[in-house]
């Protein structure tokens, strides 16, 4: 085995830590930017007020099945209310990423529940 072989052979491996590894990372660092751009609105722990739908339990059944891309772009271009179309891309998908964990959804291209009920 050559010294190139031995090089790839040991990134594929590592592969698959680092790909768990975003996710969390990504929707950690999208609580922070939940908090500082989504929460006066809809609350500190996602739960809405009056004038603002919780990001829970309707969101869940509402975006059930959807693309997470078209959560996305609709995060991206609407909000926050105040200011919609200012978030980054990539902040915009850490905010999305934490919104999946929070609800206990799984990570990945159609949004879904991790363990179904």
């Amino acid at each position: 085995m050559t010294m190139r072989q031995a090089i790839l052979f040991t990134l594929i491996a590592l592969l698959p830590g680092i790909a768990s590894a975003r996710p969390a990372a990504e929707a950690t660092h999208g609580a922070d930017l939940y908090r500082a751009a989504c929460a006066m609105c809809h609350g500190p722990t996602l739960e809405g007020n009056f004038q603002t739908p919780a990001l829970t339990g309707r969101f869940v059944a509402n975006w059930a099945g959807a693309p997470v891309a078209e959560l996305e772009s609709y995060v991206h271009r609407a909000m926050p209310l105040m200011a919609p179309g200012t978030l980054s891309p990539e902040d915009t998908r850490a905010i999305v990423a934490f919104l999946l964990q929070a609800n206990g959804l799984a990570q990945g291209g159609t949004i879904r529940r991790v363990h179904p009920s």
